[in-house]
């Protein structure tokens, strides 16, 4: 008699435990607020939870007109079941930090006197035969794009060239590169795996307009952009990659965003991260 009881004490102190709400291990519940307006819910494990601090964190190390903050929970589990089932779990990606371009890729510098220049910037851009063809010069970038549940995307894609990078001209000289911006909103955005391709439309620009914008092809207000990105996890500085202007400088009016209208990632981002999810 004594032994059923005690089974049977067990057998309720087993439902009582799996009844009550858990904590679901490894998930967070992750809310990203940001200064354009938008915020957004999602549901994320640890791995990726870490990746978009990082993200965060470098829109603020390399500014590009875009922060944003981050506000977690750990998510609960009632019965088993993740409390918040359906919610957060779009697709998105989230980056920030900076990379390199060479400065010959760069447009509109003020008394630039040759169709190419060279930049006397931390780094050097190198030939297959090892030789030095051109320096680089820092671009920074912030990412924020998500897909709501019928597909459309929401957020804002932004890149600064900082002030105080020079190029040297052909003829010996030096030309200030100056602080040049641009702003964009998505319109486009294909993600598969680690990779994603996003097309947003330039909203504003400001500065000296390195960015190539010197014809209806360029960096303007009302033309488009075309980035591709690809997250290469942890450790992710200096491994993750992109490609897109100023190195790319596809600024047209084709909405698209496909592998075949825009540019392969293959730049890597020196500092930062760009988190991508799929599903």
């Amino acid at each position: 008699m004594r032994r059923a009881a005690l089974a049977c004490a067990i057998t309720v102190g087993l439902v009582i435990g799996i009844a009550g709400p858990t904590s679901a291990i490894g998930l967070t519940q992750v809310t990203l607020s940001c200064d354009d307006g938008t915020t957004s819910t999602m549901v994320v494990d640890t791995d990726t939870l870490t990746r978009l601090t990082q993200a965060v964190q470098a829109m603020l190390d390399y500014p590009a007109g875009l922060t944003c903050s981050l506000a977690s929970v750990p998510l609960l589990t009632t019965f088993g079941t993740i409390a918040l089932a359906s919610p957060g779990q779009n697709p998105f990606i989230v980056g920030g930090g900076r990379w390199q371009v060479p400065c010959s890729a760069l447009g509109g510098l003020t008394g630039r006197t040759d169709g190419g220049a060279l930049a006397r910037a931390p780094g050097a851009f190198l030939s297959l035969s090892g030789g030095q063809t051109d320096d680089l010069v820092w671009v920074n970038i912030a990412v924020n794009v998500h897909q709501r549940d019928d597909g459309t995307p929401y957020g804002t894609l932004n890149e600064t060239i900082p002030a105080n990078q020079t190029c040297t001209t052909s003829s010996g000289g030096t030309v200030a590169v100056g602080e040049s911006h641009f702003g964009s909103t998505p319109t486009c955005v294909l993600i598969s795996a680690n990779l994603a391709f996003v097309t947003s439309q330039v909203t504003q620009t400001s500065g000296q307009r390195a960015f190539p914008a010197d014809n209806a092809a360029s960096v303007n207000v009302g033309n488009f952009v075309h980035f591709g990105f690809q997250d290469n996890g942890n450790p992710s500085q200096g491994t993750d990659l992109l490609d897109g202007p100023p190195a790319t400088p596809t600024g047209d009016p084709d909405q698209t965003c496909t592998q075949a209208t825009n540019p392969f990632p293959v730049f890597q981002l020196v500092n930062g991260n760009v988190t991508i999810r799929n599903s």
